[in-house]
C-alpha cells in the first residue's frame, strides 16, 4: 500500500474486513463482562432471597411447633387429672400421652413449690423427682400466670438440648397451682426443619432469645458450652430485634475461616431468630463454573475466529478482483458472461441477478411451506391440550346451539367421543336439569354459555346439573367470548369444572369443626357446675347441640336400686318422661342393654325394632327414628347411660361413635365429679359438726379446772411441790382452753359460711400494736421492718390480729432463748405482704407440705428446738388468710430458722389516703 503525504489514509479491503472483524468483538466482549457482572449479581441475589424464603418457611414451621406445645400444654393442665396432682395417676397418664405425639419428646407436671408430680418421659425415671422452683421459666410461670417458652437448655435427665414450654395449671380462682412442662427436643426440630432446605448447601440455625443455638444443620454434634457463638453476631442481633437481615459476606463464628451467605429472620409472635446460611465458595461454585466456561469458550471463539478472519478476509478479497472484471466486461457489452463467485453474499448476487432472484422465489416458497407446517404442528399440540384438559369446555355458535365440547364435555353428556353436541340451549337446559347451586331453576338468560354469547366474561359461577346417569353434580363454571379479527363474537366458551367431591368435603370439614366447638362449649359448661343435678341438666342440654339429636335422655344407677332412673332429658314430651322414668335393667331396652353389656348400642331406625317397648315409645309416640345409647364409665365404675334420639333415621360412621363414646365419657366424668364433691362436702359437714360439738363439750370442765386451779393457787398455802402441781395443771388446762377456743374459731370458719367482719384496716398499725403487745411478754426482742406508704386493706381486724398472734407465738416458741424475731410488712405488686422469720432450728423439707394441717408438729419427736407442743394456731391462720382472699406459705431450711408469710390483695377505697401517708 503506497501512501501520499497529507492525503487520507486508504485501506485494502482485506485489512477493512479484518478492523471490522475487531470492532464486532469489542462489543461482544464488553457484553461478556456485562453478563459475568450481572450474572454474579442475580445469583447471588437469587441465592439470598431463596434463603429468606426457607427463613420465613422455617420461622413459620417452628412458630407452629411452639403453639402446637402451648396448645397441647393448655390441654393437659385442663385435664381433672392432672389439676389431682397426684403423682401415683399422672406417671402412667403422662407416659401414655407421650407415646402418642411425635412432635415432643415428654410432658412432665409440676406443682406450685416446683416438685414434679408427673412424670411423662418413657425413657427415663420418674424418681427422684424433679424441683424446677428455681428454674427462671418456672418463676415466670408463675409469677405471670401464662405460658412461658424457657431458653436452650441442657437437660440432665435424659441427656438432651431441648427448650421447655411451660403453661400454668389454673386453680378455680385462676391462680396457678401448678405447671405442665412440655419437653421440645432441639433434635426434633432439627428434623422437621430439613425438608425445608431447598438444595444440600444451605444449613438451617434457630437461636434463642438470648442467642443460643437450638441447632445447627452443619454442625449437628456442637457441644452445648459452643451453642453462643451467633450470640454477637449482628444479623442474628437485628433478627432477634425483629429485623430480618440478609448477608453477602460474613465470617462464619464456628469456623472464622469460612465466609458466609445467607439470611436471618424473626420467628411470628416469639423473640427467636431462625437463619438459613451457606459458605459463600459453595454457593456461588456453580457461577464461578460458568464463568470459566464463558472465558474458555470466548478465548477459544476469539483463537478460532481471528484464523477465520484473516483465511476469510483473503478469500473475500478474490471475489471484488472478480467483480472487477466482470464489470469492465459488462460495460463492453458482453452480455453472456456470468460471473462464477460462489461467495454466498451480496457479491454472488450482484453477479448472478437473475439467478439470485429465481433463488429468493424458491427460498421465499420453502418459508411459506415451513410456516405452514409448523402452524398445523401447534395446531395439533392445541387439540391434544384442550383434549386432555379434565375439565368439560362446550363452544356455544351465536345461532344458540352448543356446537362443540371436548372429550371430558362430551363424557360429560354422556356421548360418544368425536360425537358432535347440536344441542339448542334451550334443549342443553332441559335434557341436563341445570339449575343454581342453591336448587333453584336457572333462567334462560342466566346460562353461562349465553352470557358469553352477550361479551361478558366470568369466573366461579357455581351451578348444579343432572347428567345422563342420575347424578347431580356441582360445578364451577368460567366463561368468555371468543372474537375474530375484526372483534366480532363467534363463539361463547365455558369451562365446568367438577367441585362436587371438593365440596362434600367442605361441608365435611364445617361439621367436624362445629362438632369440635360444640365439644369445647360442652367441657365448659360442665366445668363451672359442681351440683349433681344441675351437672344432669347441663349435660343434657349440652349433648343436644354437641351430638346433633333431636332428643336427649340421661340415665343414672342410683344407690342400691337394679334399675336406671332419668335424671335429665331434652326434648321429650311430659307423658314419655313419666313412662322412661324407670327402667329396670333387666330389660331388653337399649338403654338398659347398654349399661349391662357396657357397650355402645345403635339402632337406625326404631321403626324397625317391634320391641322392646321403649322402643315403641319413641318410636310411635315420639316420632323418634334414630336411636344411640351410650355407657358412662368413670373410676372403673358405670354411672348410668346417656342416649341420644333424632326424628330421622342415622348411620353413623366409626368416628361418629368414637365421637359418641367421647362425649359420653366427658358426661361420665362430670357426674362423678359432681357425685364425689357431694361426699366430701358431707364429710366436711360432719366434721364440723364433730368439732363444735367437742369444744362445746370440753368449754365447760376446762374452764372449772383452771378456775379451780387459780383458786388453789392464790387462796391455799401448799407445800413448794403443791404449789408447782398446781402451776403445772393451770398452765395445762390455759392451753386445752386456747385449743378449745381454737376449735371454735375453726368452726367459724367453715368453708362455705361468711364470717368475716371486713372493713378498711390499717395493716402496718396493726402489726406494729400486736408487735408492741407481744414484745412486753416474751425475752424475745422482735424487729419491725415496715414499707412506707403501704394502702389499706379490705379485712377482718380481729382475724387479722389472731394471725399476727399465732405467727409470733409459733416463732417465740420454736426460737433459743433470746435471739431476735423479724417481722418485715412490704409491697408486692397489687398486694401486701407480712413476713415472720425466727431462728430455730428449721422444719425438714419433708415435713413442710403439712405444717399448716390441724394439730401437725413440724418438728418429729427427739429432733434439736422439738417442744412436744401442737395446736390449731397456723392451721386457724391459713384459714383466716384463704378467706381473705390471701396467700400464705413458708420458708425454711434446716439450722436457718424458718419465716412464714402471708400476703392479703390491696384495694384503694375511693377518697382513702394510705395509712401513713
Amino acid at each position: 500500500m503506497h501512501t501520499v503525504p497529507g492525503a487520507p489514509i486508504r485501506l485494502s479491503f482485506q485489512r477493512k474486513l479484518l478492523l471490522a472483524f475487531a470492532a464486532v468483538l469489542l462489543p461482544v466482549l464488553v457484553l461478556l463482562g456485562a453478563d459475568i457482572v450481572s450474572d454474579d449479581r442475580g445469583t447471588q441475589e437469587t441465592y439470598l432471597e431463596a434463603q429468606s424464603l426457607t427463613a420465613h418457611a422455617v420461622a413459620v414451621q417452628v412458630s407452629e411447633s411452639f403453639d402446637a406445645a402451648i396448645d397441647l400444654g393448655w390441654a393437659v393442665a385442663n385435664d381433672p387429672l392432672v389439676r389431682m396432682l397426684d403423682a401415683r395417676q399422672l406417671d402412667d397418664h403422662l407416659r401414655r400421652l407421650t407415646r402418642g405425639l411425635s412432635r415432643f419428646n415428654s410432658i412432665g407436671v409440676y406443682d406450685a413449690r416446683g416438685l414434679n408430680q408427673g412424670w411423662g418421659d418413657p425413657d427415663s425415671p420418674a424418681e427422684p423427682r424433679l424441683r424446677i422452683a428455681d428454674r427462671p421459666y418456672f418463676q415466670r410461670v408463675m409469677a405471670t400466670n401464662a405460658p412461658v417458652i424457657s431458653e436452650i437448655i441442657e437437660l440432665r435427665r435424659p441427656l438432651r438440648t431441648a427448650m421447655i414450654i411451660s403453661v400454668p395449671i389454673r386453680d378455680a380462682r385462676e391462680q396457678p397451682m401448678g405447671v405442665v412442662n412440655v419437653v421440645m427436643g432441639t433434635d426434633l426440630l432439627t428434623q422437621r426443619s430439613l425438608p425445608a432446605r431447598t438444595h444440600t448447601r444451605q444449613e438451617i440455625l434457630l437461636v434463642d432469645p438470648h442467642g443460643r443455638l437450638a441447632f445447627h444443620t452443619g454442625y449437628p454434634s456442637l457441644p452445648f458450652s459452643r451453642g453462643d457463638a451467633f450470640a454477637t453476631f449482628p444479623a442474628v442481633t437485628a433478627a432477634l430485634g425483629g429485623l430480618p437481615t440478609q448477608v453477602d459476606r460474613a465470617h462464619d463464628p464456628l469456623a472464622p475461616d469460612t465466609q458466609l451467605l445467607g439470611a436471618f429472620v424473626p420467628t411470628p409472635r416469639y423473640h427467636w431468630a431462625v437463619g438459613v446460611v451457606a459458605s459463600r465458595e459453595s454457593a456461588l461454585a456453580p457461577l464461578a463454573a460458568r464463568l470459566n466456561t464463558k472465558l474458555a469458550a470466548f478465548g477459544g471463539i476469539l483463537l478460532f475466529s481471528g484464523l477465520m478472519a484473516a483465511s476469510l478476509a483473503r478469500i473475500q478479497a478474490r471475489p471484488v478482483r472478480q467483480l472487477q472484471a466482470l464489470a469492465q466486461a459488462l460495460g463492453r457489452g458482453e452480455m453472456g458472461q456470468r460471473a462464477r463467485i460462489r461467495t454466498g453474499d451480496e457479491m454472488e448476487r450482484l453477479g448472478e441477478a437473475l439467478n439470485q432472484m429465481a433463488a429468493q422465489i424458491a427460498q421465499r416458497q420453502r418459508e411459506v411451506d415451513a410456516l405452514r407446517a409448523e402452524a398445523e404442528c401447534h395446531a395439533r399440540q392445541l387439540g391434544a391440550i384442550i383434549a386432555s384438559v379434565p375439565d368439560a369446555i362446550f363452544l356455544a355458535s351465536p345461532d344458540e346451539r352448543l356446537s362443540d365440547a371436548n372429550p371430558a364435555g362430551l363424557r360429560l353428556l354422556g356421548l360418544p367421543e368425536r360425537a358432535r353436541p347440536d344441542l339448542t340451549l334451550d334443549a342443553f337446559i332441559q335434557r341436563y336439569g341445570l339449575r343454581h347451586a342453591d336448587g333453584r331453576p336457572l333462567a334462560r338468560a342466566e346460562l353461562p354459555l349465553l352470557r358469553a354469547l352477550r361479551g361478558e366474561t366470568f369466573t366461579d359461577v357455581e351451578m348444579r346439573l343432572r347428567t345422563p346417569s342420575g347424578e347431580e353434580l356441582l360445578v364451577s363454571v368460567n366463561g368468555a367470548p371468543v372474537k375474530d379479527a375484526a372483534g366480532r363474537i363467534i363463539l361463547g366458551e365455558t369451562v365446568l369444572h367438577d367441585i362436587t367431591e371438593r365440596h362434600r368435603t367442605e361441608r365435611e370439614r364445617i361439621r367436624l369443626l362445629e362438632r369440635e366447638r360444640a365439644f369445647a362449649r360442652m367441657g365448659q359448661a360442665l366445668v363451672r357446675e359442681v351440683e349433681l343435678e344441675r351437672v344432669a341438666q347441663v349435660a343434657s342440654e349440652q349433648c343436644l347441640l354437641a351430638l346433633g339429636a333431636d332428643a336427649v335422655g340421661l340415665w343414672m344407677v342410683e344407690g342400691e336400686r337394679p334399675g336406671l332412673a332419668l335424671k335429665a332429658s331434652q326434648g321429650f314430651t311430659k307423658a314419655a318422661r313419666e313412662k322412661l322414668r324407670e327402667l329396670p335393667l333387666e330389660t331388653s331396652s337399649p338403654t338398659a342393654r347398654a349399661i349391662r353389656q357396657e357397650s355402645l348400642q345403635v339402632i337406625e331406625d326404631l321403626w324397625c325394632e317391634p320391641e322392646p317397648a321403649e322402643c315403641q315409645i319413641l318410636a310411635t309416640r315420639e316420632g323418634f327414628r334414630g336411636l344411640v345409647a351410650i355407657p358412662l364409665h368413670s373410676r372403673g365404675r358405670m354411672v348410668g347411660v346417656l342416649t341420644s334420639l333424632t326424628r330421622a333415621p342415622v348411620t353413623h360412621s366409626p368416628r361418629d361413635l368414637e365421637y359418641h363414646m367421647t362425649v359420653g365419657q366427658l358426661v361420665a366424668v362430670a357426674l362423678e365429679k359432681a357425685r364425689l364433691f357431694q361426699e366430701v362436702r358431707e364429710a366436711l359437714r360432719l366434721r364440723e359438726e364433730f368439732l363444735s360439738a367437742a369444744a362445746h363439750e370440753l368449754k365447760t370442765p376446762v374452764t372449772t379446772l383452771q378456775t379451780w386451779a387459780d383458786i388453789l393457787t392464790w387462796k391455799e398455802e401448799g407445800t413448794e411441790r403443791q404449789r408447782k402441781g398446781l402451776a403445772a395443771i393451770a398452765r395445762g388446762a390455759r392451753r386445752l382452753g386456747r385449743l378449745v377456743e381454737h376449735l371454735f374459731t375453726a368452726t367459724r370458719l367453715a368453708p362455705g359460711v361468711a364470717k368475716l367482719d371486713r372493713g378498711p384496716v390499717d395493716l402496718r398499725a396493726l402489726v406494729s400494736e400486736r408487735v408492741s403487745s407481744l414484745a412486753l411478754s416474751t425475752d424475745h426482742p422482735i424487729h419491725l421492718c415496715s414499707s412506707e406508704g403501704v394502702p389499706l386493706v379490705n379485712a377482718d381486724p380481729q382475724r387479722m390480729r389472731e394471725v399476727m398472734l399465732h405467727l409470733l407465738e409459733n416463732a417465740i416458741r420454736y426460737s433459743p432463748p433470746a435471739h431476735p424475731i423479724e417481722v418485715r410488712l412490704e409491697c408486692a405488686e397489687s398486694e401486701a405482704v407480712v413476713s415472720v422469720h425466727d431462728q430455730g432450728p428449721g422444719i425438714p423439707p419433708e415435713r413442710q407440705p403439712h405444717v399448716f394441717e390441724p394439730l401437725y408438729e413440724p418438728l418429729p419427736s427427739g429432733a434439736t428446738g422439738y417442744v412436744g407442743m401442737v395446736g390449731l394456731g397456723l392451721h386457724l391462720s391459713s384459714r383466716i388468710i384463704e378467706a381473705h382472699g390471701g396467700r400464705i406459705w413458708l420458708e425454711s431450711a434446716p439450722g436457718q430458722g424458718t419465716t412464714f408469710h402471708f400476703s392479703l390483695p390491696l384495694q384503694r377505697l375511693e377518697g382513702s389516703r394510705h395509712a401513713n401517708a
